[in-house]
């Protein structure tokens, strides 16, 4: 049998924190390797250096902020972590009880997600800091009814740090040497999902006239802007000048508009497009189906995310 951490195991799932020990292995060796649930830390990647980068505006979701976090730790050894708050929030002492090494920028609000995410690339790379894919979290609250994404941010994030998946994950980080990016399907988006919408179509062409060296051919972008990337794609894409662009351009006027209702160009929602459409064209890009599996014991349900992985590359 695995080696089973009592402390680590209820740590790790709060609702198991009533059990005494024998209690909680019984329910390991039962119910818990059955749902996927890890016995003891133990990392199963110790070569890819990852960054998780997080905007933490709505700081009420950092604890479910920090369970996606703790997710990727306990996987991966070499993490860093870069969390963005809002320059008047006084959060970070929560943040650095919870996380003694994450690096917290203080920024401006503006941009909605994207203001803070140039500049944590910015850190990143005015301090050396040694990355191969970045994880993009964002403490999204708004929902996605056309697309029938009722909770847009868990249908963004679950997939893509669900402990199993996981470490699926960490295996073609380790196994392909051309991925782009890894995002849920759900949120994936077509590029004729801008048949509706003109004014991103001429945005991007414009873009992609002013910077040759973006892709002008892309199929599809992650609708939410939560992902894993690969630093290579953005050191090559995204370059200081196209940095200093879009920050010159970013919405300052309060909350952002529609990009339903409001029909004039914003940077924000061309990123959108730009990160995982354009930058990723040409690489191996992970979508990652979801599947719900039950389990039912004791009167309670537990689901579990099973992914299966479409690797599809874009030519």
């Amino acid at each position: 049998m695995d080696h089973f951490d009592y402390k680590y195991y209820l740590e790790k799932y709060t609702d198991l924190s009533h059990l005494d020990y024998d209690k909680a292995l019984d329910h390991y060796i039962t119910y818990g390797k059955k749902e996927g649930r890890v016995a003891c830390k133990k990392f199963a990647n110790t070569v890819t250096n990852i960054t998780i980068v997080l905007h933490l505006f709505n700081t009420n979701l950092f604890d479910e902020m920090k369970s996606y976090i703790k997710n990727v730790i306990d996987v991966f050894s070499n993490v860093n972590i870069i969390i963005s708050i809002n320059e008047n929030s006084n959060f970070k002492d929560e943040i650095i009880k919870i996380f003694p090494n994450a690096v917290v920028l203080k920024v401006e609000n503006k941009g909605v997600d994207i203001y803070p995410f140039l500049l944590s690339i910015e850190y990143i790379r005015k301090r050396n800091i040694k990355t191969d894919f970045i994880l993009k979290l964002h403490t999204k609250e708004s929902s996605n009814i056309v697309e029938n994404l009722k909770n847009w941010r868990k249908d963004l994030i679950e997939p893509i740090v669900n402990c199993n998946n996981l470490l699926i994950i960490q295996n073609y980080f380790k196994k392909y040497k051309n991925i782009g990016y890894i995002a849920s399907q759900k949120c994936a988006l077509p590029k004729n999902f801008d048949l509706d919408f003109k004014h991103n179509i001429k945005g991007i062409n414009d873009l992609c006239d002013k910077f040759p060296h973006l892709e002008k051919e892309w199929t599809d972008f992650n609708g939410g802007n939560i992902f894993w990337i690969s630093n290579d794609v953005l050191n090559s894409y995204l370059t200081p000048e196209l940095i200093k662009y879009i920050t010159e351009r970013i919405f300052t006027g309060g909350k952002l508009p529609s990009n339903l209702t409001d029909k004039r160009i914003f940077i924000e929602y061309l990123c959108e497009r730009i990160f995982t459409g354009i930058f990723c064209y040409k690489k191996t890009n992970i979508l990652v189906n979801e599947f719900k599996a039950k389990y039912n014991h004791d009167n309670m349900f537990y689901y579990q995310i099973l992914l299966i992985y479409n690797i599809t590359i874009n030519k």
